[in-house]
């Protein structure tokens, strides 16, 4: 237990949190969360304060008991994978009280959500739990996490490992394709290494349902998530040959030697180091494989399933940006983002790539607004770029790194990374540096990502997102950092603005 603060009167702040007025409501309970809990770490105070917290649901109203309802859930929480240590069962104590409560909130009160957050922190009272919820008409999301967080590890075998973002039933909705690749995956893991996956899949569901219910006692009950687009369930993606990459052959180089490459047939070789890199249905590979194949990398074997494309527009999109983008309310929405990139992206001569392209549906906008013969999509995962390929089959589409890209020094008119940065943290300011060389002076680099929160507890359900290979929780950025990164790539700001913690920016290739 963190014991760095300094003694407080737990009972004065939990009283000042009962009677405060609307507009000191949040300082006064972070107040109070602060005595207790630390970025996921408890205070020596926060097991004594339990009955307290406990007792507070009796006085408070609606905001007030859901607000006390998620620091008992973060209290439970703080010690896990110990589902069973002091402090924990202390919080469970009140068990008999939340159910109670629980049976009497009405679908679309911020405190049930509160509430299920609290409760999805006691697996061994799984089927209570599960019995009050049965009368609840829980949304399908919801019970969907409820009943992946109440589960014991490894409990059952239908469980998969990884597929629980944004909520485990969606990966149902996939169909059979991924099947096989998971059961891979999942056999080449030690017993350890399962069992640490399986409470990073418990951390996250418990994470977006934590998330969801704060955004919902501080601002009602969050709007549903609506698809990016619809796109179609592709197997393969259509033909298309070298002819489509040679129309940009002039910026093209090699990422072994930075050579020049010719694109013939159904492939493209350097013309310094005789390197060579199939082509097949539009998609060009220049990612070094020196292992001669992906054996046992599940994020390459997850890519093989025909549905990813759908998968991430249809689902995991959607509620990525309301979590890491602080959006409940949908203010970002599909219209808002082909907006800004149809305002903002300025090229000069030369291509103009989309980075960390998916599924497409911002490349579509690109293409609507250049033509599709002057853009280029690259992407790590070859299965989304075969749903972009089907949907745009003049665009080409290379699966490469960009911490490498695969085109000379100011080759490039512009450059859009949408969607994107937050997944490669560590790597931003060498990815920004690798676009600052590539663009010629003058074109425009458009990005879309997130900012950390302020608030601690937010910050914490977010960091609590463990996706698959991911050493740790999510991280996103400051902004300052994202400005520095930019400034040492040799970038101009032109525009910056942020809505909830989506932060849009666009710089310029100093002329």
């Amino acid at each position: 237990m963190a014991t760095s603060i300094p003694e407080s009167n737990v009972a004065e702040l939990t009283e000042a949190f009962l009677e405060a007025p609307a507009d000191s409501l949040e300082a006064s309970y972070q107040r109070l969360v602060g005595s207790l809990w630390a970025a996921g770490e408890l205070t020596s105070l926060a097991e004594s304060a339990v009955p307290q917290l406990m007792a507070g649901l009796d006085q408070a109203d609606g905001v007030k008991k859901g607000y006390l309802a998620i620091l008992l859930g973060l209290i439970a929480e703080a010690e896990y994978p110990d589902t069973e240590s002091a402090t924990a069962a202390a919080v469970r104590k009140g068990l008999s009280r939340y159910l109670d409560l629980w049976a009497q909130t009405r679908k679309g009160q911020p405190l049930r959500l509160a509430l299920q957050y609290l409760l999805s922190h006691f697996p061994g009272d799984r089927d209570r739990i599960l019995a009050v919820a049965a009368g609840l008409e829980l949304d399908r999301d919801d019970a969907s996490r409820l009943d992946r967080a109440l589960r014991g590890v490894g409990s059952s075998s239908d469980t998969i490992l990884g597929r629980v973002f944004p909520y485990p039933a969606a990966w149902l909705d996939m169909g059979g394709s991924q099947s096989d690749f998971d059961q891979a995956w999942i056999r080449s893991l030690s017993p350890e290494e399962a069992t640490r996956q399986w409470h990073k899949d418990t951390r996250t569901v418990m994470g977006f349902t934590g998330a969801k219910a704060y955004w919902a006692v501080g601002h009602g009950i969050p709007s549903p998530p609506v698809a990016e687009t619809d796109p179609p369930r592709v197997a393969r993606p259509p033909e298309a040959g070298a002819e489509i990459f040679g129309r940009h052959a002039a910026a093209f180089r090699c990422p072994n030697c930075r050579g020049r490459l010719n694109f013939l047939g159904d492939e493209a070789q350097c013309a310094d180091c005789a390197a060579t890199y199939p082509i097949s249905k539009g998609m060009i590979d220049l990612i070094k494989r020196a292992d001669g194949g992906h054996a046992g990398d599940f994020m390459f074997q997850l890519s093989q399933a025909s549905d990813m494309g759908l998968f991430l527009e249809m689902y995991a999109r959607p509620n990525f940006k309301r979590l890491c983008g602080f959006t409940w309310d949908g203010l970002v929405t599909s219209a808002y983002e082909n907006g800004y990139i149809a305002s903002h992206v300025v090229p000069v001569d030369g291509p103009v790539l989309d980075i960390a392209a998916g599924a497409g549906g911002w490349t579509m906008q690109l293409a609507s607004m250049f033509g599709p013969e002057r853009v280029i999509a690259l992407d790590i995962v070859p299965a989304v770029l075969a749903t972009l390929r089907h949907r745009l089959p003049e665009v080409p589409a290379v699966i490469g790194n960009a911490l490498a890209l695969p085109f000379g020094d100011s080759t490039l008119g512009a450059a859009i990374c949408w969607n994107g940065p937050q997944a490669f943290v560590a790597d931003t300011p060498a990815v920004f540096a690798e676009v600052g060389r590539c663009l010629r002076p003058g074109g425009t680099f458009s990005i879309f990502t997130f900012l950390n929160s302020d608030d601690p507890v937010y910050r914490h359900f977010v960091g609590s997102h463990f996706f698959p290979q991911a050493s740790g929780g999510m991280r996103l950025f400051d902004i300052d950092d994202l400005r520095k990164y930019l400034r040492e790539a040799g970038l101009s700001m032109c525009e910056e603005r942020t809505v909830g913690l989506a932060t849009f920016i666009t710089a310029e290739k100093i002329r």
